[in-house]
């Protein structure tokens, strides 16, 4: 047997035998650690928490790596922290998994744990303790502890994530239900802002949908805001003189407000555009109610690449509106033009073949987007002084759905002079859902108008269409678009 066999043979046979050997299972598998014993170490003992440096690093725990006793068994880790006193058994426990020797917490996350875990009241200093314990797969290994190591900390009062205008002034009117969304400025701890029309009347802000209170009303003057949470204090509300668009932006931490009348949105046109338009550009609405804000509502049929963003121009890829992030679920709502990465929206077979409503909000420096399925209502009727059965809500006058499309409903028949507005699902108290026109006493012109739709009663602003002559008329609602046609015939 020559040389050249012998290698091949030895070869083979190495191969052979690490076939028949035990697999190793990588995850159970780690260098010898030594004997250095398990240490747990705090960056800070001492320190006050601050809202202004929320999303900032606040405090870090770092350890050792403890010893698996010369097993190369793999060591996993588990951070506790707890009161003083508790002797962990109400511990917060942070399972951490391998190689990992180091947890972080900004100063947000540190507060929600101190006012949500221990109940420690806003803006008082807890006494903690903490201590990281280490598991060696190796089940003959006994658990190591770590010593305990103290510290104090001081939370601060937080202040709500979420904000509304409501007003008079506002699109929406005095609805709590209806109330319409501010926009949290990133970087910003407790900053808002929103753009859009302002008619002239009143407006305040509250902190949750359908609750009047808490709010924050007007305070020393126009720049100043003032947190209200009873009905015994003020409540005052900023004025708008003259109704045009404006950009609202406010501080809660510092209680600031400013007002601006604004030249409007960057772009008056946006098209949808990806692999369910076969990347051809479908123009958006413009909302009547805030031009910063373009709605698309269609159903989006499997595609194997299931991929949109949003054009600023039909037929240009320039200046294009996509995700913060790669291959963004639907539900991701943070946008982005600054051109980092051909960044799409992605959505999953299971999540195509039905229909959605998408809003995409270009306020500068505010982007947001937002994409909901949608269940058509089965049937839409027609109510008020111009309709054939009146303000009788029960007896609401039903529109005549479209054989194999679940969105369009037509009516033909007889106008009154008067008002008319559609309800959604006929609710006798008034707050089912329903489509609004545009605005109160709108003239139908024989086009394709946008409508309104508020899922909780008129919302604060009754906006009815004004039928001024009265005849048959033809009427051809879809409510995935929200457009309605009014043709006198």
């Amino acid at each position: 047997m020559n040389k050249m066999k012998l290698y091949i043979n030895y070869f083979l046979a190495v191969v052979f035998g690490m076939a028949f050997l035990p697999s190793c299972n990588d995850n159970e598998i780690e260098y010898n650690k030594g004997e250095e014993p398990l240490k747990l170490f705090v960056s800070n003992n001492q320190m006050a928490l601050d809202i202004r440096m929320s999303n900032k690093d606040a405090l870090v725990f770092s350890w050792t790596s403890g010893s698996n006793k010369g097993t190369n068994s793999a060591i996993t880790y588990t951070l506790q922290i707890d009161r003083q006193g508790n002797n962990f058994d109400r511990a917060a426990s942070i399972d951490l998994g391998r190689r990992v020797y180091t947890h972080k917490y900004t100063h947000a996350q540190l507060n929600n744990l101190l006012l949500d875990e221990f109940g420690v009241t806003p803006e008082t200093s807890a006494n903690l303790e903490a201590r990281v314990i280490a598991t060696t797969a190796n089940e003959t290994i006994e658990d190591q502890i770590s010593e305990v190591v103290s510290f104090a900390i001081q939370s601060y009062k937080p202040v709500t994530s979420t904000l509304y205008l409501i007003g008079d002034a506002t699109p929406n009117g005095w609805s709590a239900d209806d109330a319409t969304p501010m926009n949290s400025i990133s970087g910003e701890p407790g900053g808002f802002i929103w753009s859009g029309l302002l008619s002239n009347g009143e407006m305040k802000f509250i902190t949750t949908l359908g609750e009047f209170s808490p709010s924050y009303n007007k305070g020393d003057d126009d720049n100043t805001l003032v947190y209200r949470d009873s009905d015994d204090q003020p409540d005052n509300k900023f004025r708008i003189e003259t109704a045009g668009n404006y950009k609202v932006k406010v501080n809660l931490i510092d209680l600031t407000i400013t007002v601006e009348e604004s030249q409007g949105p960057r772009f008056n046109a946006i098209y949808f555009v990806g692999s369910f338009t076969g990347w051809s550009f479908e123009p958006m609405v413009q909302d009547v109610t805030n031009p910063f804000i373009f709605k698309y509502g269609r159903d989006l049929p499997w595609t194997p690449d299931g991929e949109f963003k949003f054009a600023t121009q039909a037929g240009s890829w320039d200046n294009m509106y996509h995700p913060t992030i790669e291959r963004a679920p639907y539900t991701h709502s943070l946008v982005t033009m600054d051109g980092s990465g051909d960044y799409k929206w992605v959505m999953t077979e299971v999540e195509c073949n039905k229909a959605y409503k998408m809003s995409l909000d270009i306020t500068e420096g505010a982007e947001t987007f937002t994409m909901m399925p949608f269940t058509p209502y089965p049937m839409i009727y027609l109510v008020g002084s111009a309709t054939p059965n009146g303000w009788d809500i029960g007896n609401a006058t039903p529109m005549t759905a479209i054989d194999g499309d679940p969105y369009t409903f037509t009516w033909t028949g007889t106008l009154a002079e008067g008002e008319m507005k559609f309800t959604c699902d006929k609710q006798g108290d008034w707050g089912g859902a329903w489509f609004l026109a545009s605005e109160n006493g709108l003239e139908p012109d024989g086009q394709e108008q946008q409508m309104v739709f508020s899922a909780h009663g008129d919302g604060g602003n009754d906006r009815k269409w004004n039928i001024t002559s009265a005849g048959n008329y033809t009427i051809i609602l879809n409510q995935l678009t929200e457009t309605v046609s009014i043709i006198k015939n």
